[in-house]
């Protein structure tokens, strides 16, 4: 899968061009940041505020103080995945206007992007992700690694708690598309202009990996992220890792809402029969989005010539 047309590397010096890769990451780092301290802030002037007494015994008793310290960081754990809805709301249109300046630049270039697969095609990609993703948690279930990560278990107990409503809007619809901005539709986008598709993704989604911070969701993360930029390169756009992203996600919170790993678990026949089905479909999947062109209309060639007249013809109608 080479492109068949890059582009040269961004103007600029060595410093201007680590933070035209690194930038879009470092900015949704330090949004998360501002939204987390700033949510710590309110939650703790309004714990404070609600039992003022105890506060002022906390204020002379450093054991008491630490008491309130685990009981307001308590309270943010339960908002947690609210608070990481607002930050990727804010992330969104930040990464949407760099992802939109970007290919600007690339039509003013004289660029010639990935063709883009029809939208009927996309199911294959969404069965993709689904059997991927449930056949990878079920490995991970099997190998059970998760007992070694303690901060996997708070991670995920803290996303899961709050109402499906949440989960759903947040963990399954902003978080995604924050994420794919970023990650995919920045890094991976602009990576690509310059080197293979395998370098590209090997470095996006070692990034996006270790982004999730312990190493259970590393490793699922680097997979997955291998995977979606699979889909970006062979859909030619960002809605289809976006997509993919969005029901991989669906997925583990109705999963985790209506039991399903522990309906799974109850039987070690049971889970491998769904993770061997799980590695058939995506097998399947892969080969037909496999025969997917991606590779650039020219407008040299007779497919661009005639492309370019059917487009005149619309455009003049």
């Amino acid at each position: 899968m080479e492109q068949q047309y890059r582009q040269g590397p961004p103007p600029g010096n060595y410093g201007k061009r680590i933070w035209y890769l690194w930038g879009p990451i470092v900015i949704k780092w330090v949004v998360g940041i501002a939204v987390s301290m700033i949510a710590m802030g309110v939650l703790s002037t309004i714990y404070m505020l609600a039992d003022q007494d105890a506060a002022t015994i906390a204020m002379q008793s450093e054991e008491k103080m630490l008491e309130l310290s685990d009981e307001i960081m308590a309270q943010y754990l339960k908002a947690s995945t609210l608070i990481e809805g607002v930050a990727a709301l804010i992330t969104i249109p930040i990464m949407f206007l760099f992802f939109h300046f970007d290919r600007v630049k690339e039509k003013k270039r004289g660029f010639v992007p990935n063709r883009k697969a029809p939208i009927w095609k996309y199911m294959a990609g969404l069965l993709l992700a689904l059997a991927m993703s449930l056949g990878l948690n079920n490995l991970i279930i099997i190998g059970n690694p998760s007992d070694m990560s303690e901060s996997y278990q708070a991670t995920m107990e803290a996303f899961y708690s709050s109402p499906l409503a949440v989960q759903v809007a947040v963990l399954a619809v902003l978080i995604p598309m924050s994420e794919e901005l970023v990650f995919r539709g920045l890094l991976f986008k602009r990576l690509r202009e310059r080197a293979s598709y395998m370098q590209a993704a090997l470095y996006s989604a070692v990034v996006f990996g270790l982004m999730h911070g312990n190493m259970v969701q590393m490793l699922y993360g680097f997979v997955m992220g291998m995977m979606l930029a699979y889909l970006y390169e062979k859909y030619g756009s960002i809605k289809a890792p976006i997509a993919a992203h969005m029901v991989m996600n669906l997925l583990s919170v109705l999963a985790t809402e209506f039991k399903l790993l522990d309906w799974l678990m109850e039987d070690s026949m049971r889970i491998g029969i769904v993770t061997i089905v799980c590695a058939f479909v995506a097998s399947t999947m892969f080969v037909l989005i496999q025969r997917i062109e991606e590779r650039p209309i020219m407008p040299d060639t007779p497919e661009g010539q005639d492309h370019r007249v059917w487009h005149c013809t619309i455009d003049g109608e």
